[in-house]
């Protein structure tokens, strides 16, 4: 399909922000971006190009790029556009179009990107001998405006790295807050926002590594998808996917230096950083009690007990079962398991209305078409 619309991508450059403070700027589509760190940037074009990536192929169009991008990089956009086209088919097969530059190694040092839930969790107590950075990204999971929400993280997290002889670095950005990005779910786009961000970082790092997700393709993270936003000056490094979630909470179950730091709570729904009630904290908090850590890490809030939140759960989604079949497996109280079945229960029940309520409506239109046809 040949496109005819154009998205173009500027060169980023530094701002100043401060003494102490870096900057990497450039507006897209008539707003202004910024991505700023306590550690020196680089305004490298990759930063711009694994955000809107995604958006573009949304709107059929082609990227005209202001600056370069080294021939690792740009042969790595052809495995993740395919990748693209392949898992998500509403998004289109849109060009890159840039100048070709080189890719040197700069950095010298090893990161992760750290939320403080399980799986960055697991990242750091494995690799923390060989990383010299955390990198907390302030405006992904939690929105900028939520300050009291994000100066507890940032405590939390600095608590945690400091006692495993990492540096805590909080990046900040407004990316998430663009139209254009917007246009395509978050959980397609999280690693190429993340990969967005690495870019920038590699005046002195040469290798990022991301936590695996809990969640099986069609997903925005997968090995060989994270590691394709990679340059010559950038690796990025997919971690831990060959475990299941359980067993990285079976590593962690008993760790010091995440005791009361534990945050895996999504739903933002509390002054708390981990509501106690949302499914992923619940699922969390029987995958620790399976795992030998009935207090939670005392992470969540103790009351009330994990039966009564378990009985507040409506469904799960589909791609969590596995999950929650594992737990179960793992369980000797027998009226725990009966829950998690009705759980499962109700959660197939309400995926099979969903797929009838489609159904129905597809008919509707069909049978408008029809008769509006004779």
């Amino acid at each position: 399909m040949t496109t005819s619309k154009i998205i173009s991508l500027p060169q980023p450059h530094l701002a100043c922000a401060g003494p102490t403070l870096w900057r990497v700027e450039a507006n897209v589509e008539g707003m202004d971006l910024f991505i700023e760190a306590p550690i020196p940037l680089l305004p490298r074009a990759e930063s711009l190009v694994c955000p809107f990536l995604f958006p573009a192929m949304l709107e059929h169009a082609d990227l005209e790029v202001a600056g370069t991008l080294d021939s690792t990089f740009q042969k790595n956009l052809v495995f993740v556009r395919n990748r693209a086209t392949e898992w998500w088919p509403e998004l289109g097969a849109g060009e890159v179009h840039a100048p070709l530059g080189s890719g040197a190694k700069r950095g010298t040092r090893a990161g992760f990107f750290f939320t403080g839930g399980i799986d960055s969790s697991y990242v750091l107590q494995q690799l923390h001998p060989q990383l010299r950075y955390a990198v907390f990204v302030e405006g992904f999971d939690i929105g900028l405006w939520d300050r009291v929400r994000l100066d507890k993280a940032r405590a939390w997290l600095k608590t945690t790295t400091e006692k495993c002889g990492v540096e805590l670095v909080v990046v900040r950005t407004n990316l998430r807050e663009h139209p254009l990005f917007n246009k395509v779910s978050w959980e397609i786009t999280h690693v190429a926002a993340l990969a967005a961000v690495a870019h920038a970082l590699g005046e002195h790092v040469d290798r990022m590594h991301i936590a695996a997700s809990d969640v099986a393709p069609p997903w925005g993270s997968a090995p060989e998808l994270d590691a394709a936003w990679s340059s010559a000056s950038m690796e990025l490094v997919n971690y831990s996917a060959e475990l299941t979630r359980l067993e990285r909470v079976r590593s962690l179950a008993h760790w010091e230096p995440i005791r009361g730091r534990l945050r895996v709570c999504w739903a933002n729904s509390s002054s708390e950083l981990n509501c106690g009630f949302c499914e992923k904290c619940v699922r969390t908090r029987m995958q620790l009690f399976v795992c030998g850590a009935p207090d939670g890490l005392d992470s969540f809030p103790a009351e009330p007990g994990l039966s009564s939140v378990l009985g507040r759960l409506d469904v799960v989604q589909k791609d969590l079962h596995e999950q929650w079949r594992e737990i179960s497996a793992n369980l000797t109280d027998r009226r725990l398991q009966r829950q998690i079945e009705g759980l499962l229960k109700r959660s197939n029940a309400g995926l099979l209305r969903r797929i009838v309520r489609r159904l129905k409506r597809i008919a509707r239109r069909l049978k408008r078409v029809i008769v509006t046809e004779e």
